[in-house]
């Protein structure tokens, strides 16, 4: 006799598949939405909808949390589903904008329509009120690019500073300024991802602090544009070799370990630079700084738009070039470029 997936019962063994694949589908999703009525407070909500994100990235798990625990519930958490209008939402959101920045607005609002959205797939209300409100408006503000005139003057500096040796900072600051990687992917960076013969490292993760788990590396880009292989200016590689050759073994096989052989922490890492920057009289120079210092070495350089969003890390100019073309980007020109500034 034929087993139930036999031959002849093909058919019927894949119906009774679907129709399990289609009842967990709606478990999943009932789940989530079990009891959302319109009385439900918006702190309950709150907890439903992080449930329902447990899943994905621990960074990202930690926004939302905060921005549900420390900003929407305090301020909005004991109003009901019902009573969550458009009015009501932008003036929240506004208030936050106002004290907290645009960025945790933006979070905020984000959560606030996944919240909602549990709402309006249980019926609990229409249609999802957050779709009226107006767009947060970010401030015109960023980090200040280091000129290029001085860039080989900072990193004279930097290697001669007795404190970012001892704590073994030159080389990573080095590596910051000469590829405009960011602090996280540079944390994160291993030796299997770095070619010396050919000159290139492969950025593939970047380190992040999650709640309840310290410093962790996770197996991913900031953004799916993050992912990316770039060809290190001639000083890089030097340095790079010299440092493989000197470094001890670490249990991560990291690039830039901290002194105990552990993943760095870029928020203490960024730290560590500010105080540096006043130790060394320099201006508010941030790790994001040297990536706009890059952006436009490379610009001068005559590299195209394309060229330089691949190289460092941002999302393409074009998408038909994004898709069909290599990522394996900013070659002997873009290396020359960025050698040409380093001062070495």
């Amino acid at each position: 006799m034929m087993g139930v997936c036999g031959r002849w019962s093909g058919s019927l063994c894949l119906g009774r598949r679907r129709t399990a694949l289609r009842k967990a589908l709606t478990e999943i999703q009932a789940s989530t939405a079990v009891d959302v009525k319109r009385e439900t407070r918006l702190r309950d909500l709150g907890g439903r909808f992080l449930k329902a994100k447990a899943g994905r990235a621990a960074r990202t798990v930690d926004t939302y949390t905060h921005s549900v625990q420390r900003v929407i519930v305090p301020r909005i958490g004991d109003l009901s589903v019902s009573e969550a209008t458009p009015e009501r939402l932008q003036r929240f959101l506004d208030a936050v904008t106002a004290e907290n920045g645009p960025g945790a607005a933006k979070t905020a609002r984000a959560v606030l329509s996944g919240m909602l959205g549990l709402a309006t797939r249980s019926d609990a209300l229409r249609h999802n009120p957050v779709r009226e409100l107006a767009p947060v408006e970010a401030r015109a503000e960023g980090a200040t690019p280091v000129p290029l005139a001085d860039l080989a003057d900072l990193l004279g500096k930097v290697r001669a500073d007795e404190r970012l040796n001892d704590l073994d900072m030159v080389d990573l600051v080095e590596f910051v300024a000469g590829t405009g990687a960011r602090i996280s992917e540079v944390c994160a960076l291993a030796w299997t991802e770095v070619d010396l013969a050919a000159g290139t490292a492969a950025i593939r993760a970047n380190a992040v602090r999650a709640v309840g788990k310290g410093v962790i590396r996770q197996e991913h880009t900031k953004t799916e544009a993050g992912a990316r292989t770039i060809r290190l200016p001639g000083a890089l590689v030097g340095i790079l070799g010299d440092r493989r050759v000197r470094g001890g073994p670490n249990p991560h096989g990291l690039v830039f370990p901290t002194a105990l052989g552990n993943l760095r922490d870029p928020r203490n890492t960024a730290r560590a630079w500010s105080d540096a920057r006043t130790r060394l009289g320099l201006p508010a120079y941030t790790f994001h700084s040297f990536r706009k210092t890059v952006a436009t070495a490379l610009d001068q350089a005559g590299l195209s738009a394309r060229d330089i969003a691949e190289y460092l890390g941002h999302a393409d100019p074009s998408l038909t070039m994004g898709v069909y073309m290599s990522k394996t980007v900013g070659g002997s020109k873009a290396a020359s470029a960025l050698d040409a500034v380093m001062g070495r």
